[in-house]
């Protein structure tokens, strides 16, 4: 019927004719508004031929089932038969789209596939956007998506797709964002999809994809947050994982494993400094403390020694000195800690010393270990504090860990370590004293050295562990009790030592059990000491003050002393043969003025002398007897 003057509609009856027609040509006429619904009939056969070309008055899009026709003429026309319709068509079909939740507008045979459900467009009608989150999706996903040549945006997350992933969506080279999170996936993601150079957002987290991921150069995009950077770039790179090697993702931004937590994937401190790992740059703090504790006590001792040079060499090295230094080494190292060990001369002591050392830095080495950021291991102790939730696109982090958290952790630390810190310091400030011997530098050193080391090291621990692991307050507190624990071994042992044989703890310790005392004790006799000097310097004041009452009876004397010269009486012949010397009053003791005995022996030699002239001077009696009280 071409090429007449045909005018008004397409009767839909002619639909009827499917499977009876092999060429339907109504061209060159002037037919208007819709091709009828019942041309889709044509399709399902497949067998007719149809031309409609040249009719102006046609609407278009053309009915969607005619358009998979091949023999149709407008099959290829853009504007009635819009390929992305068609991709999107197939689609629908690859994906069970009968079963979706929301399928409101789909194959609607006159809408534009810009109005489906999901489905946002460009001013030009080109697909840019297909999101169908949570919609009930399944099948698989279809090879035809490549003809969305637009498309920006694909978000299929939260459904339960599966197959695996087609190689044809590397064609999608506008595509921005990539959610298939949260579906059956399998397989290996196919190294085509590394052709999407816009891409900012991939997350292919809870599906079953195996293998190793491409290389998207990925580090080379920016972001405006933190938040935003994690969750640019999720995979199931985690652990525990379903297999038993988990994805491998070297650019992932987030790694979550089989229970859906998810932890950040990014340089750690250490590897921000060029170390692999914690326990790389564990040797290197080793190497660190090792050498700033020589350094110090080389320079302290050509320091001493400079402090030193005019005194005579005798001097320098007295042996009191040299005695509290000891004294006060055992104090620093603890006369209840198996280090005091180095303080002995027994090698035997020394060995256990050093073992005990070790040991201590064996156990904390553990928990290095397990705080290594390595996500792709089982042996790490790291807690997957983030949450990437199905209906929103950034992750979160739900540890409940804050500064309060922290203050505590410091409050702990300063309280078990410092002590030992400085105590070490002063170890090896000791041996680096000039009037040391090499043995006694060599011991002080060693123990300073290890009480310095096991203290920092100890610090250092509790710091990256409680950093990788620690969700909370209350966790970062047990976590660090924990580890400090470590570090009273070395007394715990002590006193295990002590009770099986203190003698020969005393000896390994290189003191006798005379001098072995409890710093308890010390500090009880310190404070007695004070005490007493106390006492001294009360008795000083009332003994100054009973001196001048003996002055002034010493004045008294003296009269009575002119007054019976007066009398030719032999009075002050024996009194003034006894030095009279002044008062003096040392810190060691007392020395009253020998006036009063002066005054005693006077009134001794009256009456041996005078019996018969002594009355007039009974009146002193009283001044000697309280002369002889004083005394």
């Amino acid at each position: 019927l071409s090429d007449n003057d045909i005018k008004g509609t397409i009767p839909s009856e002619i639909g009827n004719l499917a499977g009876t027609l092999e060429i339907l040509d109504l061209s060159n006429n002037r037919l208007k508004e819709w091709i009828p619904k019942s041309f889709a009939n044509f399709e399902t056969n497949n067998m007719t031929s149809i031309y409609l070309r040249n009719n102006t008055g046609l609407f278009k899009p053309a009915p969607l089932m005619l358009c998979f026709l091949p023999t149709f003429d407008f099959a290829d026309d853009e504007e009635s038969c819009p390929s992305e319709r068609n991709a999107l068509k197939d689609f629908f079909n690859s994906a069970k789209g009968l079963d979706w939740t929301n399928k409101k507008m789909w194959l609607d045979p006159y809408a534009s596939h810009c109005s489906w459900h999901g489905v946002d467009c460009s001013s030009s009608n080109a697909t840019t956007t297909l999101n169908l989150t949570n919609n009930g999706l399944s099948g698989t996903l279809s090879k035809n998506i490549a003809g969305l040549a637009s498309l920006e945006v694909l978000d299929l997350s939260d459904n339960d797709i599966k197959g695996s992933v087609t190689s044809e969506i590397g064609k999608l080279t506008e595509l921005v964002s990539l959610r298939l999170s949260y579906n059956q996936l399998t397989g290996a993601l196919p190294n085509q999809i590394t052709s999407l150079k816009n891409l900012k957002l991939i997350q292919l987290n809870d599906n079953r994809i195996q293998g190793t991921l491409p290389i998207f150069n990925w580090k080379e995009k920016k972001y405006s947050s933190k938040e935003e950077e994690y969750s640019s770039f999720i995979a199931d790179c985690g652990n525990p994982s379903d297999f038993d090697v988990s994805l491998g993702c070297e650019e992932c931004t987030m790694c979550c494993n089989a229970q859906g937590n998810c932890y950040p994937q990014e340089k750690t401190d250490i590897q921000k400094v060029n170390f692999e790992n914690y326990s790389q740059f564990t040797v290197v703090f080793f190497a660190c403390i090792i050498g700033v504790a020589l350094v110090a006590a080389i320079l302290l001792f050509f320091y001493d020694k400079y402090n030193n040079r005019y005194l005579p060499r005798e001097s320098v090295r007295d042996a009191s000195f040299v005695e509290k230094d000891n004294k006060r080494a055992l104090v620093a190292i603890g006369s209840d800690s198996s280090y005091s060990f180095f303080l002995g001369k027994s090698w035997v002591g020394w060995i256990i010393a050093l073992v005990i050392a070790a040991v201590q830095l064996a156990m904390l080495f553990i928990f290095v270990e397990g705080a290594e950021i390595e996500l792709w291991k089982d042996s790490v102790d790291v807690k997957y504090t983030w949450r990437c939730p199905r209906d929103e696109i950034e992750c979160k982090n739900t540890a409940d860990l804050n500064e309060w958290g922290w203050a505590a952790f410091a409050f702990l630390m300063a309280t078990h370590l410092l002590k030992d810190i400085i105590n070490g310091s002063k170890m090896i400030l000791l041996s680096s004293k000039e009037r040391q011997t090499w043995n006694d530098r060599i011991r002080f050193f060693c123990g300073g050295l290890v009480l310095n080391f096991v203290a920092l090291f100890t610090l250092y621990v509790s710091t990256i562990y409680n950093k990788a692991i620690a969700t909370s307050n209350t966790e970062i507190v047990m976590n660090s009790i924990v580890i400090l624990f470590i570090t009273d071994t070395d007394e715990q042992l002590y006193d295990i030592f002590n009770v099986i044989d203190s003698s020969w703890v005393a000896r390994m310790s290189g003191i006798s059990q005379d001098n072995n005392i409890d710093d308890n004790l010390v500090g009880d006799l310190m404070k007695q000491n004070a005490d007493l000097q106390d006492e001294v310097n009360n008795l000083k004041t009332k003994v100054n003050g009973q001196e001048s009452r003996l002055e002034n009876i010493c004045q008294q004397m003296d009269k009575m002393q002119k007054m019976m010269d007066s009398k030719g009486l032999p009075f002050a012949s024996q009194s003034r043969s006894k030095s009279l010397s002044g008062t003096s009053i040392g810190s060691n003791g007392l020395s009253l003025s020998t006036k009063s005995a002066a005054a005693i022996a006077s009134y001794d030699t009256i009456q041996l002398n005078a019996p018969d002239e002594i009355e007039e001077s009974m009146r002193y009696k009283d001044i000697y007897a309280r002369a002889k009280e004083l005394l």
